[in-house]
């Protein structure tokens, strides 16, 4: 305990100190430092008292800095962009629910999941996967037609675009943007190839392609004699995969790479990458799988469903201060390999809380 913060860390926070009023920099260290520390039940009041601080002006920030939690992220994007690697570094795009099942809480709705039809929140993520680090971009909480305005509804593709023509400025010699097939739509795939990036998504089994003139569908590529490569993941895991450039209706020419996996299951993927290789596609589109650990670690570790506040602006602000305390863990970090929980244990036990809290506030 007690060591001093690196320069990496107080460089990075001090990115955000420097637009925030002097009252709101002291809020946003407490509830940062409350989002790492506890261990469990993140309240306002919880970290306030955890913190010998006073919870109103603690709640008043939390529910009231729509603005300034914009500015937050558009630092964090800022900071990231200058620092990561473009050349290895790929943007990843999903969402997550947050199951809340409190009375009057604004956005809430019935969401899908793996496990069946959730009622509660819903966010669009995207992170960064450059090297051994994941480090999060963006949170945009996903609000249902019903729990929302009308002239205020944006769906879960608009709001994905959104962060992606937000990014482009960002990266202006383009990154690989790895997707689940719910974002494999024309709306999102033709900004990203006028932005001269490049994409890499899943498509279902039944999608429709031009393949040697003829409209077909997805799952009849893989009937046909192909020419397959074995590419090894693990010592227990490999895909056979082959590749053919097809025509996908409203978006043009791409590749379709179809894997076979044990047992004779077959997946398709589509890039604008003509020169892909099936070994590429295999480990890119195996990083799409780090933003599931993504949310698993800011649901189990840093209170992303801990929300004890019902306003929309509040949520926001939470999940975009969680993403900072996700971020600050993970530069720490660095490029060391082990898990994120880990990481926040070690980080807990080498600094006191009043390193984070002491940092410079004018």
């Amino acid at each position: 305990m007690g060591k001093q913060l690196p320069k990496k860390i107080s460089s990075y926070l001090g990115h955000f100190l420097k637009v925030l009023t002097k009252p709101q920099r002291k809020y946003f260290l407490i509830y940062l430092l409350g989002l790492i520390a506890l261990v469990k039940f993140r309240s306002i009041r919880e970290i306030a008292s955890q913190l010998s601080q006073n919870s109103q002006g603690l709640h008043h920030f939390i529910q009231h800095s729509a603005k300034a939690a914009k500015r937050l992220e558009e630092e964090n994007q800022q900071y990231l962009a200058q620092t990561v690697n473009a050349e290895e570094t790929s943007l990843i795009l999903d969402d997550t629910p947050c199951p809340r099942n409190g009375k009057h809480i604004e956005g809430i709705g019935i969401h899908h999941s793996i496990h069946g039809p959730i009622r509660g929140l819903c966010a669009v993520t995207a992170i960064l996967k450059t090297g051994q680090e994941r480090l999060a971009w963006a949170i945009r909480g996903y609000r249902s037609k019903k729990s929302c305005a009308p002239d205020a509804f944006k769906s879960k593709v608009e709001l994905a675009r959104a962060i992606l023509e937000e990014s482009f400025h960002f990266f202006p010699r383009g990154l690989t943007v790895v997707m689940d097939v719910w974002y494999a739509c024309a709306s999102i795939l033709n900004p990203i190839q006028e932005a001269g990036w490049t994409f890499l998504c899943a498509i279902k089994r039944n999608r429709f392609l031009f393949a040697d003139g003829k409209k077909i569908s997805a799952r009849h590529l893989a009937k046909g004699p192909r020419k397959y490569k074995t590419i090894r993941v693990s010592k227990k895991k490999r895909f056979q995969v082959a590749k053919k450039k097809v025509f996908l209706p409203g978006v043009g020419l791409v590749l379709v790479f179809i894997t076979k996996l044990k047992g004779g299951e077959s997946r398709f993927f589509i890039t604008n990458n003509l020169d892909m290789t099936e070994s590429e596609m295999v480990r890119l589109y195996t990083d799409r799988f780090t933003i599931e650990l993504f949310h698993k670690d800011i649901k189990q570790h840093l209170g992303f469903t801990e929300m004890f506040m019902r306003s929309w602006n509040g949520i926001q602000t939470h999940w975009i201060l969680l993403m900072i305390a996700h971020n600050t863990i993970s530069l720490w970090n660095g490029s060391q390999s082990r898990s994120f929980r880990t990481m926040i244990r070690h980080f807990r036990d080498s600094f006191s809380h009043n390193e984070l809290l002491a940092l410079p506030k004018k």
